[in-house]
């Protein structure tokens, strides 16, 4: 059926990006969601909601599995998935919006009001609802982008980030508008969970009986509950495997792609930085260990030699407090005796 030595048999399944037709151990999220988007079944207004938790915790792809699930049994149901860090202006935000709605402008984008763009959501949203899920949402450069869709009748919100306090410092518009949004919490997922949602991977993205179950055990032991990084290291083994021309993936492969997935993944999470974090993070990882006050003034010093305006102390928490959340640095101590280290 297979030819000979094939590994993989759909490479589609071994991406992040991969909607699967079951979701384990996430069943209270599920139904939470569920829950909150029912509404629209009835055509009634949707409770708007907040995924957050750590990165690799399913909260993207549980988010699009319950949309699609809404979609494909509501013919009077939309929904649109944006990423909003390769998006993160309020006119690329709605613009991608309503391009997934099927809208065809007829001007170019340069050119083209926010007013027009709503205008367009509004129309799009005359005759069915329209779920939006924003991911990242701490990446939006503009927050009223918020206001302008929850102010749109037959639209409501799925928003998604690493942290539950992402939208605290945004206008108290928005979060009044929010108040009584559903926070839906995610956590790091447990060894023998990676290992099923491995096992469903295989299942679906590679040939039949080209992995054992230890070679699960072994990849999500190196995880650290993240499922991105579990699911790239199969993917990786696998392509190794099929490059050696092996009929099976082994324990040597699966050695070997451990530290290419740790590089891809470190990769992935220094591009979703923004530049302050960017820059806190060079200077930590060059000085290897830093106290909470040397690191703001290099990150001052670094930001003016940039001439790039710097952010407030306050602000550099909240973006410290994400490094530590992602895993990229460590943190020790309290208040001014706070030291930070590369993890």
């Amino acid at each position: 059926m297979y030819p000979e030595n094939q590994i993989i048999k759909d490479a589609r399944v071994l991406t992040e990006h991969f909607i699967p037709s079951r979701v384990g151990h996430r069943d209270g999220q599920i139904s939470t969601l569920r829950d909150c988007l029912l509404p629209i079944t009835h055509k009634k207004q949707m409770r708007n909601v907040f995924l957050y938790g750590p990165p690799g915790s399913g909260k993207t792809c549980l988010g699009r599995y319950v949309c699609e699930e809404l979609t494909a049994h509501t013919p009077t149901a939309a929904y649109v998935y944006v990423n909003v860090w390769k998006h993160p202006s309020r006119f690329k935000i709605l613009l991608s919006v309503v391009n997934a709605l099927g809208v065809v402008l007829s001007v170019h984008r340069k050119g083209t009001p926010t007013d027009e763009l709503l205008d367009a959501l509004r129309k799009k949203a005359k005759d069915r609802y329209v779920v939006v899920i924003l991911d990242e949402i701490d990446k939006a450069e503009d927050a009223n982008v918020l206001y302008d869709i929850l102010e749109t009748a037959n639209v409501g919100l799925v928003l998604i980030s690493n942290e539950a306090t992402a939208l605290h410092s945004a206008d108290q518009r928005i979060r009044s508008r929010l108040s009584s949004a559903e926070y839906i919490e995610f956590y790091g997922y447990k060894d023998d969970e990676l290992a099923d949602i491995l096992k469903d991977r295989a299942e679906w993205g590679l040939v039949p009986g080209v992995v054992k179950r230890s070679q699960f055990d072994t990849i999500a032991e190196h995880a650290n509950g993240d499922a991105r990084v579990a699911i790239d290291t199969l993917r990786v083994a696998a392509e190794i495997a099929e490059n050696a021309d092996a009929a099976k993936i082994t324990d040597a492969h699966i050695q070997k792609a451990l530290p290419r997935a740790a590089v891809l993944s470190d990769a992935k999470k220094l591009e979703m930085l923004n530049v302050h974090q960017k820059v806190l993070y060079d200077v930590i990882s060059k000085r290897g260990s830093v106290e909470s006050t040397v690191l703001y003034q290099e990150y001052e010093r670094a930001m003016r030699s940039q001439k790039l305006e710097p952010m407030v102390e306050r602000t550099l928490r909240k973006y410290m407090d994400r490094l530590v959340v992602s895993g990229m640095v460590e943190a020790k101590g309290d208040g001014r005796w706070r030291t930070y280290a590369k993890s």
